[in-house]
């Protein structure tokens, strides 16, 4: 039986050249809204800097999920 891969890691190629720069943030912000709820939201970004014959090859990825306690999902 034949599996398929669907994850993003898995299909992700190296960036050609030689790498210059690789940086990874996480950042984590809980904001209020007027009605006094609480939201917070996880945010990660990844930064690829690679030197290829002369260019520079950039990659950049970000994501964000909304994070809820477990006493609210579905209010």
């Amino acid at each position: 039986m034949k599996t398929q891969n669907t994850s993003a890691t898995a299909r992700r190629q190296p960036l050609l050249g030689a790498p210059i720069h690789e940086s990874q943030r996480t950042t984590l912000s809980t904001n209020v809204d007027a009605n006094g709820k609480t939201k917070r939201l996880l945010q990660t970004s990844k930064l690829e800097l690679n030197w290829c014959h002369g260019e520079l090859l950039i990659r950049f990825g970000s994501s964000s999920v909304a994070l809820e306690k477990a006493g609210q999902l579905g209010s």
